[in-house]
């Protein structure tokens, strides 16, 4: 069986290996599946495992290397997919009870694309229930319960895309497929000490995948460094004619870290002492300092002073609760594991149709200002989070709520890349990171920047203490 350190490899290490056949797809596959009999009963990171499937697709794998057939990158390399990507004759839950067994057709474009890129599948990765779209108070809002932080199983891997945060952090997968409408590939990325990058809107294709909200969802790698979710990335992308919000849109430049010092860099200053954990502000103002030593030119910067969390807030009522109103009317959101999850159409119904379209307007000037925003710098940094992760059966209305999240909102609904990488640990011994946005279609400048940072630093190779079933 292979050591953990293989396991913990990089999907560009693994890949190297594998193509050399000093280990074989096989060999991997039957690792990780081993690894995930023994830890993800106390991680709950997957809903759905694909053993047969998974080894075939090895198998394949295997006799394809043996005879020269190079598939890239990904060959032989598996990996997990968040359970709201649909997959031909596997359920597909959307991590709620009312689509427990909902199974589909066919494949999503992103699972074709990974199939094609010879990638292997272990399993669908667990999720909050509709990825959080009718909201949520708890970790454990999900079909199978909450996904527990390898870092700490007491702790929560964040929404929605729980188990893939849980799954590469605890090295049960290589990579797996999250999504994001707002946080959803940043936060888990952050609270599990991994990376995790947020692709421009339309980069990736979304059919397939369930519709949270048209104008905001995103699919996009997270794996255990930058370098990796860029891999990844290059075989997801792509425009897509099934896909009606999908980019037409060239693949942008390999990611440089050498230009990267070169950069025109800002960085956001929160509030610290109204919201932030001490240690974390620590974490990240030594990443900054460790960026500046290696000849990176920062300055603190301010975003435009425009209302991009109300107004990413209205457009994701409105749009959520559309997508749902089947389950409205068949009384199915009653089944859900919040039980306040039905109160969001009544919120989404007090959202007046000339309140949509105003909000859309002032998106436009959004993105306008954001597109000038990167027309003066190249990157923007700010925290993932200004704290840790909480403990999973924390109640989220308790406290006085989280932080505002003027980045998170403005990244999102101007459609930008970001990516998350760990930075450092807080005195709670729990990951911390440093969060890279971009301008639209340029995700090489954050990829770019975080590589650098990966390089001068090793955060990124960290590994949590669970090594063995709890």
């Amino acid at each position: 069986m292979l050591s953990d350190d293989v396991l913990f490899k990089p999907v560009g290490e693994l890949s190297k290996l594998v193509r050399a056949r000093r280990i074989s797809p096989v060999e991997l596959t039957r690792a990780c599946l081993d690894r995930i009999d023994r830890l993800d009963p106390s991680l709950h990171a997957f809903v759905t495992l694909t053993p047969d499937l998974a080894l075939e697709q090895a198998r394949q794998a295997e006799r394809e290397i043996a005879s020269g057939k190079d598939r890239g990158a990904l060959h032989g390399i598996p990996y997990g997919a968040k359970d709201l990507v649909a997959t031909q004759g596997i359920r597909t839950t959307w991590g709620a009870k009312p689509y427990e067994h909902q199974v589909f057709a066919e494949d999503a474009t992103v699972i074709r694309r990974l199939r094609d890129a010879g990638a292997v599948l272990l399993g669908k990765l667990a999720m909050i229930e509709l990825a959080g779209g009718l909201d949520y108070a708890r970790g454990d809002a999900s079909l199978t319960g909450a996904a527990h932080n390898p870092w700490n199983l007491k702790r929560w891997t964040c929404g929605s895309s729980s188990g893939s945060g849980a799954a590469v952090s605890a090295a049960l997968v290589p990579f797996a497929i999250g999504s994001e409408t707002w946080g959803s590939i940043i936060c888990p990325s952050t609270y599990c000490g991994i990376s995790g990058l947020r692709p421009t809107f339309g980069r990736v294709s979304r059919r397939g995948a369930m519709a949270l909200s048209w104008s905001l969802d995103k699919l996009g790698p997270m794996a255990r460094s930058a370098r990796d979710c860029e891999v990844v990335l290059r075989a997801m992308e792509g425009h897509d004619p099934g896909d009606p919000y999908s980019a037409d849109e060239p693949p942008g430049p390999p990611s440089d870290p050498a230009a990267a010092r070169r950069f025109r860099a800002g960085f956001l200053k929160p509030d610290w002492d109204k919201y932030g954990d001490k240690s974390v502000r620590r974490a990240f103002e030594k990443a900054l300092a460790d960026l500046e030593a290696a000849g990176l030119r920062l300055e603190e910067a301010r975003l435009p002073d425009l209302p991009f969390e109300s107004v990413t807030l209205a457009i994701l009522y409105s749009e959520a609760c559309s997508a749902f109103e089947a389950l409205e009317r068949s009384g199915g959101a009653r089944q859900l594991a919040t039980p306040t999850a039905f109160q969001s159409f009544i919120i989404a119904r007090a959202i007046r149709g000339a309140d949509l379209v105003k909000a859309q307007r002032i998106r436009t000037l959004c993105q306008r200002a954001m597109a000038d925003f990167f027309g003066r710098y190249d990157v923007l940094l700010f925290p993932g989070d200004l704290s840790t992760a909480p403990p999973w059966d924390k109640d989220f209305s308790e406290g006085g709520g989280g932080a505002p999240d003027p980045a998170g909102a403005a990244g999102n609904l101007c459609g930008l890349p970001a990516i998350a990488v760990p930075c450092g640990f807080a005195d709670d011994h729990l990951p911390a990171s440093l969060t890279i946005m971009s301008g639209a279609f340029e995700e090489a400048k954050a990829v770019a920047l975080a590589r650098l940072f990966q390089g001068i630093t090793s955060w990124h190779t960290q590994r949590p203490p669970m090594t063995t079933a709890a």
